[in-house]
């Protein structure tokens, strides 16, 4: 109880005593650095901005304490504060205010401690604070004007003029206004709303999520909502990772007569910065060394390859693809608007059991970003972008797919065999324009999907069959493969040599204790807190190198083991090499262009044997050669000169390299199964019977002894170079059959500067190889050469 005689305390004079002081406080702050701030404002209403930035450390050195006032109740200051601004500006430009189309606002920034989190950290405890909360957009609303304040005109003379402001809880103001129109005047006239006198301001609701790379393994991500109004909306769309500063506050609904006390909880933005980094490895001095000597090895892209999933025994093609597409190639934007992405696309196919989602696997843990998916469990909407309605506001929401939430990132997709035609359809525009482009509801928007694709297919008969082409054995259309820079097909070979490496490869594993040195990504551990987990990077950044080469394993006698670099070094310098944009030396242009021609000539005509055997397994898959494969082959060499640290030019040896690794990936060869060879072998080995030999057998030892034969006699670069050059040779003079001699002679004229000719022998022998790969028939007499395809 108040004493006798004293008057009582008036709370709302209290408050505004408050408030005057604050005022007061921060004017005489901005008069103390009156040019720093007259520049500063100036500065940023000149690109017509109209939030003033603040420095958290500036408010530290005008009074000890006052930054972590601020961060505890932002609602008590910012508000005065914000008028001592505007008048702080009527005394130094009053034109300047004259022309202002906005109210000015206070971006307050620097380091938040603890109030700088995740969605994951926003807790109870935060509500009324200060936070900065970091995230990726995932849904987004569209831009609406709201009412702030209404004008209300007597009907009966049109003169007089009531004003009614609408305040909500999204307002940093105490209290909301909970008024609806006013419909009669004091003196009980009738009012009629003017919309035209009536002022808005532009809003928009958006909801951040935390970054898939940073949630813990087997938990739903958590969200937040944001309100943004005036300069603010429309700055943010699905699939940009944003830094968000704003209030935690709680919105309890009107009006009702019960409630449970759980509220719906928003975050009130105030300042909305993109986040254009994402958590990288940190190097030090030793780091760059020891990459820069592994990268002067000769062996650097084997040595990599082999480091790359080293669990899983084999498929070295398929790991020196994956190693380049993490590397990437150069992404050009040309003056005319024509985008070329550099982000590579790659397709494994093959049987099961083959170490496909593995190599998934290791590449989500090994990217900076990834995001994985399954054929079965995504719709065509799941992976671009969708439009969906909120529940309770009943308005369309734009809501991000998987490939634009993994922008700048990559994206895998196992089982994709399973995904619905209609589904694969909708990430053709993805995975070449790198794009998504929604046009319903009203919205037309186009979101950023510029990432890599890594998908893993079954074939559409459960194993690879060789007598069918690559897209009849995974049921995909040519439009979607020739999006694929690299097709492999991975097969489950069987020889003896191959099982027993494999054999002794999981036995290693499952007999040796592995550390927990190669962490995962996503650990246990996630702290919601981005300033706990900086310090805890902190702590484990100690100025030591990561190791560089793995320890060799225990291995039995007489077994040599490779060398294979750290999973930690090995993202090190993938990292490093990304940096690097070379571009195609003269040469290596040249080298491009011949290489795309020889492919065009080689591949032109796919399966056109129609008449041969479907079960010959020399019949190799083909795909078509198109624009888009002279592109890959770009991008492919261009990863490789990154790969070698090379920052000016890509050479003629990385084109030649992209090419191998090209051909390798179209035409795998087909096994020769050891025990077909091991009892045709037996037969002809039966107790020594004096009886003469079956002619099928005696045909097939002869055909082995042509192969033999014909491998001796000519080398493997100087048959593929012969298969080209004759294929051409039929296509100019397009005739189906050329004299034996004549055709020497037209395979010699159409040779390279600097190449040797073919002499007779070394062409007979690369004939007789053309006809066992069904290019070339060879007539009985053998003076004429038949082409086949």
């Amino acid at each position: 109880m108040a004493a006798a005689g004293a008057a009582p305390v008036d709370p709302a004079a209290v408050e505004r005593d408050e408030y005057e002081s604050k005022v007061r406080f921060f004017s005489e702050f901005l008069h103390n650095n009156r040019e720093e701030w007259e520049k500063r404002i100036e500065t940023e209403l000149a690109n017509n901005r109209y939030r003033i930035p603040l420095e958290l450390s500036e408010l530290r050195k005008a009074e000890q304490g006052l930054d972590q006032k601020v961060l505890q109740s932002p609602v008590k200051y910012l508000l005065p504060w914000e008028e001592a601004l505007l008048s702080f500006l009527g005394e130094t430009n009053q034109k300047a205010v004259k022309q202002l189309t906005q109210t000015l606002r206070l971006d307050i920034s620097g380091s938040f401690g603890r109030n700088h989190v995740t969605p994951r950290g926003m807790t109870a405890n935060q509500i009324g604070k200060l936070m900065c909360v970091e995230g990726i957009v995932t849904k987004c609303g569209v831009m609406q004007p709201k009412l702030l304040q209404s004008m209300h005109v007597r009907k009966i003379d049109d003169g007089h003029v009531v004003q009614r402001d609408h305040r909500d809880a999204t307002s940093l103001l105490a209290q909301t206004s909970r008024g609806g129109f006013p419909t009669q005047d004091e003196e009980g006239n009738e009012l009629q709303m003017d919309i035209a006198l009536s002022v808005y301001k532009d809003s928009q609701a958006f909801t951040i999520q935390e970054a898939p790379e940073n949630s813990p393994p087997g938990q739903i991500p958590r969200s937040v909502h944001v309100i943004c109004d005036g300069d603010l909306a429309d700055k943010a769309k699905p699939g940009d990772r944003v830094q968000i500063v704003g209030v935690y506050r709680s919105f309890p609904p009107p009006m009702q007569e019960f409630t449970n006390g759980v509220f719906p909880t928003k975050l009130v933005a105030t300042s909305i910065k993109p986040i254009k980094e994402l958590t990288e490895p940190s190097f030090v001095a030793l780091d760059v060394q020891n990459i820069r000597k592994l990268a002067a090895r000769d062996d650097t892209f084997k040595l990599l390859a082999r480091s790359f999933a080293p669990a899983i025994c084999g498929h070295n093609k398929v790991k020196e693809g994956l190693l380049l597409q993490m590397i990437g190639g150069t992404e050009k934007n040309l003056s005319n608007g024509t985008h070329l992405r550099g982000d590579i696309n790659l397709l494994m196919v093959g049987d099961p059991s083959c170490g496909k989602s593995q190599m998934l696997r290791f590449v989500m843990n090994t990217a900076p970003l990834a995001i994985s998916t399954t054929g079965r469990g995504s719709s065509g909407v799941g992976l671009t972008a969708a439009m969906i309605r909120d529940p309770q506001s009943r308005e369309f929401q734009l809501e991000a797919g998987a490939m634009v939430l993994a922008d700048r990132g990559m994206i895998c997709i196992d089982e994709f065999d399973k995904m619905g035609q209609g589904d694969r359809v909708s990430i053709h525009e993805a995975m070449e324009q790198q794009c998504v482009t929604i046009a319903k509801a009203g919205m037309h928007v186009t979101l950023n999907a510029r990432c890599s694709v890594v998908a893993a297919a079954n074939p559409i008969y459960g194993n690879f069959d060789p007598s069918l082409d690559l897209a009849k054995n995974i049921g995909l259309p040519d439009s979607l493969l020739s999006r694929f820079d690299l097709v492999f097909v991975v097969r489950d070979t069987t020889t003896e040599e191959i099982d027993r490496k494999i054999a002794t490869q999981v036995l290693r594993q499952c007999s040796m204790r592995f550390g927990n040195e190669g962490s995962r990504r996503g650990v246990e551990e996630i702290h919601s807190s981005i300033l706990e987990r900086r310090v805890e990077a902190d702590k484990e950044r100690v100025q030591e190198a990561s190791k560089v080469f793995e320890d060799t394993m225990p291995v039995a006698e007489g077994e040599e083991v490779d060398q294979v670099v750290t999973v930690d070094f090995l993202r090190k310098y993938i990292r490093f090499a990304r940096r690097f944009t070379p571009v195609l030396s003269q040469a290596a242009q040249a080298a491009v262009a011949d290489k795309y021609c020889d492919m065009r000539m080689r591949f032109q005509s796919g399966f056109s044997d129609q008449n041969a055997d479907a079960k010959n397994p020399d019949r190799k898959p083909r795909l078509a050669v198109t624009t888009r494969t002279l592109e890959a082959l770009i991008r492919l060499a261009t990863a490789h000169a990154k790969l070698k640290l090379r920052k000016e030019e890509v050479l003629e040896e990385d084109v030649n390299e992209a090419y191998r690794l090209m051909l390798s990936a179209r035409e795998e060869e087909v096994p020769i199964m050891p025990q077909a060879a091991g009892e045709e072998e037996d037969m002809a080995n039966l107790d020594g019977e004096a009886e003469a030999e079956p002619s099928s057998q005696r045909g097939r030892g002869q055909k082995r002894a042509r192969e033999e034969a014909s491998d001796a006699l000519i080398a493997t670069a100087r048959f593929d170079s012969l298969r080209t050059l004759v294929s051409k040779c039929f296509a100019v003079s397009k005739r189906d059959v050329i004299p034996r001699g004549e055709l020497l002679e037209l395979v010699n004229a159409d040779l390279a500067p600097g190449e040797q000719p073919f002499i007779q022998e070394e062409f007979d022998a690369g004939l007789a190889k053309l006809e066992e790969v069904n290019k070339v028939m060879l007539e009985e007499a053998g003076d004429s050469v038949i082409f086949v395809g």
